[in-house]
């Protein structure tokens, strides 16, 4: 028993080290900024994944910058309103904030001026739907059922499957519809190392299965197609307001990698303590750089310590009277601070 005691004991001594666990406090929320890097696939190991992995990109190259900023729902078009600030009619879709989109299209036909909606709660993150222009004309479109993103608590073995689906229809123009089965699975923890910085994270994979339906009403003919297959990679950090690292595919080739970069600022390189005139006859000079403190020590060259004075404020320089001294070889030294350091010099009469 008393074995037994000491060697719990000795386990809550240690560090505790486990995979971290991602909420609704880890994800953006309006008025954020979410600053990123783009890069290449190059050097990225995407197989890589388990417990305890860690993840050593930091040879990614670093890109583009870019931005995403989050606004408020009554700042897009009034027509997109309708559907993602309306509770009363839409209370499933009722957003929390809109992100500026990427636009696409298909054949002749242009979406443009996109916004999507995002919705958190203590139940996940997800997408409900988005709004976009199609040949002028605005269009808002929600998703039914909307798309979740992520579960919480995000957590180290999580699966999930979400459904989503939504169309565009313009009369006597076209319809266009999509289906979407979001797969995804929490499979790996540990450390990722990127260009500028170190995370504790979690790796979330989602495959998107999606299938397209077009009609165009002005040629009397539609068609139906399933898209390749994407799958979105997601480094998750506590506190980073969403992914430090996104990477995506589609039909198994890196098609989109964007990372966070925000690198300590480098440390200047230590300018060196000089010594003037040298040598000195009544006094002498020294300059004292940024990170230097401590005591000056005049030592002769029997090694006796002839005087000791403070040094002077780093940044400036510091005037030693050496008039007492007499002629000769002496060594000056900087004790007592967090660099020490020594150099001769010579008194002459």
């Amino acid at each position: 028993m008393r074995y037994l005691t000491a060697t719990l004991a000795l386990l809550m001594c240690l560090p505790a080290v486990a995979q971290i666990t991602i909420g609704p406090d880890d994800m953006t929320v309006l008025g954020d900024t979410v600053q990123y890097r783009s890069s290449t696939g190059a050097g990225l190991d995407l197989a890589l994944t388990g417990a305890g992995v860690t993840w050593d990109f930091s040879t990614l190259v670093v890109g583009d910058e870019g931005a995403d900023t989050l606004v408020t729902v009554s700042s897009t078009p009034a027509l997109y309103q309708i559907f993602f600030n309306n509770t009363f009619l839409f209370p499933q879709h009722k957003a929390d904030y809109a992100q500026r989109g990427t636009g696409f299209g298909f054949q002749d036909f242009q979406l443009e001026d996109l916004y999507d909606f995002y919705k958190s709660s203590n139940s996940g993150f997800r997408n409900v739907g988005f709004g976009a222009s199609l040949t002028g004309i605005p269009l808002g479109t929600r998703r039914i059922p909307v798309d979740f993103i992520h579960r919480f608590p995000v957590e180290f073995g999580n699966v999930d499957t979400s459904l989503s689906a939504f169309n565009l229809s313009v009369p006597s123009l076209l319809y266009f519809g999509q289906s979407q089965v979001r797969a995804n699975e929490v499979d790996g923890w540990g450390t990722l190392i990127l260009p500028g910085n170190t995370f504790e994270v979690l790796r979330q994979r989602d495959v998107l299965s999606k299938s397209d339906t077009i009609f165009i009403e002005q040629f009397g003919f539609g068609f139906r197609f399933p898209e390749p297959e994407t799958v979105e990679y997601r480094w998750l950090a506590k506190g980073m307001k969403g992914p430090v690292l996104t990477v995506t595919t589609v039909a198994g080739a890196v098609t989109s990698v964007r990372f966070f970069y925000d690198p300590p600022p480098p440390i200047p390189p230590a300018r060196p303590l000089v010594i003037f005139p040298n040598p000195a006859v009544d006094a002498m000079s020294v300059s004292l750089p940024e990170g230097y403190s401590g005591e000056w020590m005049i030592i002769d060259a029997a090694g006796r310590e002839m005087r000791q004075v403070v040094a002077a404020e780093p940044g400036t320089i510091q005037e030693l009277d050496v008039r007492q001294l007499a002629a000769g070889a002496y060594t000056l030294q900087l004790r007592g601070g967090p660099i020490a350091w020594s150099s001769r010099f010579m008194v002459r009469r």
